[in-house]
């Protein structure tokens, strides 16, 4: 009984805030339709429970295929983001899914499928490490940063936590996870900033200590707060 009360609360949680994600659209934040609330990011049902509240989809052998071959680019990838970024060890964190859809991740690939995403494609390459130079930028303004996730977030996987499709299946963007709120919002700030600048194209506010780091999305917008 419990655990169907827990993925009750879960759900009305999930449903109340998408209500309020739509409402600060019309106070006339910029919005997009990547939900800020997706399972993935904001993490309200335990990954358990997850998969019980939504239906998972199993990846095909086609949408394994390209999988594989991002995988037997690894070293290339992490030789690639280390040259770019002097070394930095937020690479390594680049390659890994987040941790905490681990369950997810498994029923959609398989318990036997490695736990990384190399996008295949090289050209998107260049998204990933540029979110490595923020973050670093950042860092060196105080900035505590204590997580790096989902840069390259594939379908069905994407579909599976609940992600919307146009950002992250292209490899154009990285999730990041700050250490409090107050470093959260500090790196906000920046961040507005050096999108006007032209630094980075879309800019996510999720209410936790995560931020999106559009940096070559296809929709150049900010969403879940308005920049300054």
């Amino acid at each position: 009984m419990q655990p169907r009360i827990s993925r009750i609360l879960g759900l009305t949680a999930f449903l109340l805030m998408s209500a309020f994600s739509v409402a600060q659209a019309h106070e006339g934040f910029e919005y997009d339709e990547h939900s800020p609330w997706a399972l993935d990011d904001l993490e309200l049902i335990p990954s358990d429970e997850r998969l019980e509240a939504f239906a998972c989809t199993r990846a095909s052998s086609q949408q394994i295929a390209p999988i594989l071959e991002g995988n037997r680019k690894k070293d290339a990838f992490l030789r690639y983001c280390s040259g770019v970024t002097g070394g930095s060890a937020w690479c390594n964190q680049l390659i890994r899914p987040n941790p905490s859809s681990m369950s997810s991740f498994r029923c959609t690939y398989g318990p036997d499928q490695v736990h990384q995403l190399i996008h295949p494609d090289e050209n998107t390459w260049a998204y990933a490490a540029q979110a490595v130079r923020l973050v670093e930028r950042l860092e060196g303004l105080g900035v505590r940063v204590c997580q790096i996730y989902n840069w390259w977030r594939p379908e069905p996987y994407n579909k599976n936590v609940g992600g919307a499709a146009g950002r992250h299946p292209y490899g154009t963007s990285v999730d990041v996870r700050f250490c409090s709120m107050a470093d959260m919002e500090k790196a906000f700030s920046n961040l507005c900033q050096w999108r006007k600048k032209g630094e980075l194209r879309a800019l996510g506010y999720y209410g936790s200590t995560a931020l999106h780091f559009g940096i070559g999305d296809r929709t150049p917008n900010t969403w879940g707060k308005a920049c300054n």
